[in-house]
């Protein structure tokens, strides 16, 4: 059976759980060669021997993305050890739930740092390598929070998944004539240690039309269909994973 992404090579950042990791392994599954970035490490490289039994080739790489030097060059080692880049998810983030009254400027900071300045330059650091290449693709994971606002997630998070959702936007329209499509994903609530840990999962079926929570492979599958050439016509998009939760 011929596998969506055979001999693709695929970066994800957050790359050793939750979402991140569902993403690497559908990914593998689908024949891609994957480097799994990612702050911790150690848990990189417990997975990476999980994803070579795909039959595919796999790294770990230590990624700090609000560290602009750190994503350059890893982004370079990357392209050394494989040779090209296809396939880029921006999936590394934090969250903080704060009530806008207890927001402080150092909250902010930390916060955007991350996933909307980090998530650009990743982007960028992408861009120019896919650029080279003639083609490419950019997936953003956002937020529902970044689309309505968030109750649990603070405005802050809420503020830079808004800001991820018009990067990619931006993205879309210079990587066109480059054959580089950019498009993000909205998941809901997804049950992820970050969520468990918000405690935004609690009593909320009820507010979703499908009548549960999301799992990770609902947004992996989603990934997925965005890093194949089913997609290929699709570009500056957000595709909502909320299970009817929120309709535009």
């Amino acid at each position: 059976m011929m596998r969506l992404l055979e001999n693709k090579v695929a970066v994800v950042t957050g790359g050793c759980r939750g979402i991140g990791e569902a993403i690497v392994l559908k990914f593998a599954e689908n024949g891609a060669n994957v480097a799994v970035a990612d702050i911790d490490i150690s848990r990189s490289a417990a997975l990476v021997g999980e994803i070579r039994d795909f039959g595919v080739e796999a790294e770990c790489v230590r990624l700090d993305i609000a560290d602009i030097g750190e994503i350059r060059g890893q982004c370079s080692a990357i392209v050394k050890h494989f040779g090209r880049i296809d396939i880029w998810v921006n999936n590394a983030g934090i969250s903080q739930n704060l009530p806008i009254e207890d927001l402080e400027g150092d909250d902010w900071d930390r916060v955007l740092d991350v996933d909307l300045r980090g998530t650009f330059f990743c982007s960028q650091a992408a861009f120019r390598v896919m650029k080279g290449q003639g083609s490419g693709r950019i997936i953003n994971i956002a937020s529902l929070a970044g689309e309505r606002g968030g109750r649990f997630a603070g405005a802050h998070y809420s503020a830079a998944k808004a800001g991820v959702i018009v990067l990619t936007k931006c993205f879309a329209l210079n990587g066109g004539q480059y054959n580089i499509n950019v498009n993000a994903i909205a998941p809901g609530l997804i049950q992820t240690q970050m969520a468990e840990e918000l405690g935004i999962l609690r009593g909320e079926h009820k507010d979703i039309p499908l009548q549960r929570l999301g799992t990770p492979a609902d947004v992996a599958s989603t990934a997925l269909f965005l890093a194949s050439n089913l997609s290929d016509y699709i570009s500056g998009m957000t595709i909502d994973v909320n299970g009817g939760m929120f309709m535009r």
